[in-house]
Parts: C-alpha cells; structure tokens; sequence
C-alpha cells in the first residue's frame, strides 16, 4: 500500500508543480501504462494478503492477469519513454521496468519449482525497481540534485529488500542478494552506457536527425 501512495504522490504532485506534465498524462499510451502500473502495484498488494489469509487457490488465479499487467507495463512504459526524446531517460527507465519484469518472471519461475521464499524476494525487489522513476519525480518537486535522487534510488533498493529479510527470517535470503546484485549491476551497466563514448551514436540511432 505505501508503494501505491508512494507512486500517486509523486506523480500527482509534480504533474502540479509543473503544469506540462499534466498535458502527457491524458495521452491513451500513457492512460494505458499509468493503468497497468498502479493495477500490477495493487494485485501485490491483493495478493500479499490473499498469502496472509492462506487463500492460495485465489492466489494463484491471478497470476495471469498479473503476466498481463506487466507485460504491457513494460512494453508501453518504453515506448512513452521514447516517445520523449531523451535517450538518457530511455536507457535509466528502460532499465527500470526491463528489471522489474525480469525479476517478476524469475519469481515465477521459481514459485513454480516450490522455492517461495525465494519468490517473495524476487517479487519485492521487482517492485522497488518498478517505482524508481518515481524518485525522480520526488526530485524535481524538491529540485534534488541528480546524486540525491540517484542516492535516494540506491539506498530503497537495498534497504527495503534487507529489512524484510531481518524482520521475517532474521537472516539475509540469497534471493535477496542476489535481487539487488542484479539490480546494481544493470544501474551501472546504464551509467556505463550513457557516459560511454559510444553513447552519441545511441542517440543518433535511436534519434535520427
């Protein structure tokens, strides 16, 4: 539930800061992502405590429609991404929602080969990585420099995914670790690719004048 206020706020609150932002949240595209985001963060939510109520027949019938959600999450937030031009921000919230995908399927996977505590893990750093680009969002209504927001993006990738670990198990999961690992290392395989030389021709691939 916090990530769902958390996501709401950030975006509703700079769309009101800065007008302009307003305008692109009536585009279909982007209706259609803002829908399949919020829908995915609140059937986790839903299926959190359908876990907690030891309901896993319900569970279970809403892992297709969470397949669905996701799948288009990902595929449109891209494309909006694009759609603005700035391939910098592309590569970042590519990123963000690639792994977010990435992580949510493994989960998959391994729930199907009856590793649930694994799955829970993998599930929860899925979705730190999927309200990154709301960091960003929280820094433009604070006007955060870009190392804050970036330092901000860290610390709730490592920290939420490590709490719950201490507080449940009282122990670090390897899912755990190796959640974060791989989301540290593909936000430093982004930061290598944007400050690489090669970086321009990305650009001029991806944006031909």
């Amino acid at each position: 539930m916090a990530s769902i206020l958390f996501v709401i706020l950030a975006f509703g609150i700079v769309a009101l800061v800065q007008p302009v932002r307003l305008e692109r949240y009536y585009k279909p595209y982007v209706i259609i992502h803002i829908i399949s985001t919020l829908g995915w963060l609140i059937l986790f939510t839903w299926q959190s405590r359908l876990i907690l109520k030891n309901k896993l027949n319900r569970h279970k019938q809403n892992v297709k429609i969470a397949h669905v959600l996701v799948i288009v999450a990902t595929i449109v937030g891209i494309y909006i991404t694009y759609l603005w031009g700035d391939p910098g921000r592309l590569i970042g919230e590519s990123r963000d929602v690639l792994v977010f995908a990435g992580l949510y399927f493994a989960s998959i996977v391994l729930v199907n080969k009856g590793k649930t505590q694994a799955h829970k893990r993998l599930m929860l750093v899925a979705l730190v990585n999927l309200v990154s680009p709301a960091w960003s969002r929280v820094g433009s209504i604070f006007d955060w420099s870009t190392p804050v927001v970036v330092l901000a993006m860290i610390l709730t990738w490592i920290i939420i995914p490590l709490a719950y670990d201490i507080f449940t198990i009282r122990k670090i999961h390897r899912a755990t670790i190796a959640g974060i690992l791989v989301t540290m290392i593909s936000f430093a395989l982004m930061i290598a690719i944007v400050i690489s030389p090669w970086f321009d021709k990305i650009d001029a691939f991806l944006y031909p004048k």
